[in-house]
């Protein structure tokens, strides 16, 4: 089989190989997937660049999110799972989400853990399935975590991103009113196709006016935030009191500060997300939600560029460059 190797850390054009390798056998609980869809994500990114760290062996599958059909199971796995369509997620992880694999989804065949291979529904395609583990499993977790959303006023900053994107389509489902924020029309235009109620530019609008315009006295109730840095400082000024907030990202500065006292006056609670150190039931419960959510046609992840698996070079820039409106996947 043909697998994409991360040999060095560095830049995708020196460090990314394509190689043949032996096809492995599933070991005890884990199923082997010839995987169709391979998800290209910032944390991949990242971790090729050397960002979280140095190489854990000498050469490394890429990339965490794919999905495919299984052709082989270990023991103690259902034999009727082969042949069964799957979303992988969490897989170039190890256990608590916190350490690095190198066994990954940039590959003709992957084995993977079987509780890490969900099934995929039909009205899903591949492509859509390798766009679920880390943006819509985000997206679930930074929508949901302070319990339900319908009826409340809630902002995706990030619109158009690939997290933002099906951030705005759960929370839709799920009974809520959108404010979408976004850096162009074009964007704009993707946030409403998505659900989202309300769109604002703010490269052109007043961020702060807009949205107590549009939230209305009582304030947004709920946040999920693609740059925290940027934004916790307008929190005071357009949360409700005992407002919510989900931020999975802080790009514009990895260390903000917070001003503690003016979000403790209004009692605005803040949680982290991480994807891949989330709780089993966290991860359990995103399952359930997105698989229906897919079902229903009501999440449809938005691929924004396809590469082939020889081309995943191409495809780390383009992620790098950070003008993608959607997702990434390489196509195997």
């Amino acid at each position: 089989m043909k697998a994409m190797f991360c040999v060095a850390r560095g830049a995708a054009a020196e460090t990314l190989e394509l190689h043949d390798a032996d096809p492995a056998e599933p070991g005890p609980g884990e199923v082997r997937v010839a995987v169709h869809a391979s998800g290209v994500n910032p944390s991949d990114v990242k971790l090729r660049s050397g960002v979280q760290g140095p190489m854990v062996a000498d050469r490394v599958v890429i990339h965490n999110d794919g999905a495919g059909v299984i052709d082989a199971v270990g023991k103690g796995v259902e034999p009727s799972r082969v042949g069964e369509r799957v979303w992988l997620y969490n897989v170039n992880r190890s256990p608590d989400g916190l350490g690095q694999g190198v066994s990954g989804t940039a590959a003709e065949l992957t084995c993977v853990p079987a509780a890490l291979a969900a099934p995929l529904p039909d009205a899903a395609s591949f492509e859509a399935g390798a766009c679920l583990g880390v943006p819509a499993m985000t997206a679930h977790r930074a929508v949901t975590w302070a319990g339900p959303v319908s009826g409340k006023t809630l902002l995706v900053t990030g619109g158009a991103g690939a997290v933002g994107h099906s951030a705005i389509q759960i929370a839709k489902a799920m009974g809520a009113r959108v404010i979408a924020t976004v850096s162009s029309e074009v964007k704009g235009e993707i946030a409403r196709d998505a659900g989202a109620d309300v769109v604002i530019n703010y490269r052109s609008e007043d961020l702060e006016a807009r949205i107590n315009q549009e939230a209305g006295r009582n304030g947004v109730e709920h946040v999920v935030e693609v740059d925290l840095a940027a934004h916790v400082n307008l929190y005071p000024k357009i949360l409700a009191f005992d407002a919510t907030v989900g931020a999975y990202a802080s790009s514009s500065d990895m260390t903000p500060k917070l001003p503690f006292y003016p979000l403790a006056f209004r009692n605005i609670c803040l949680q982290p997300v991480f994807v891949y150190s989330m709780s089993n039931k966290a991860k359990g419960q995103a399952i359930t939600d997105i698989n229906a959510l897919l079902t229903s046609g009501a999440l449809t992840p938005r691929v924004d560029a396809r590469f082939a698996l020889a081309d995943a070079i191409s495809a780390h820039q383009a992620v790098e460059g950070g003008k993608l409106m959607g997702n990434a996947i390489l196509t195997i």
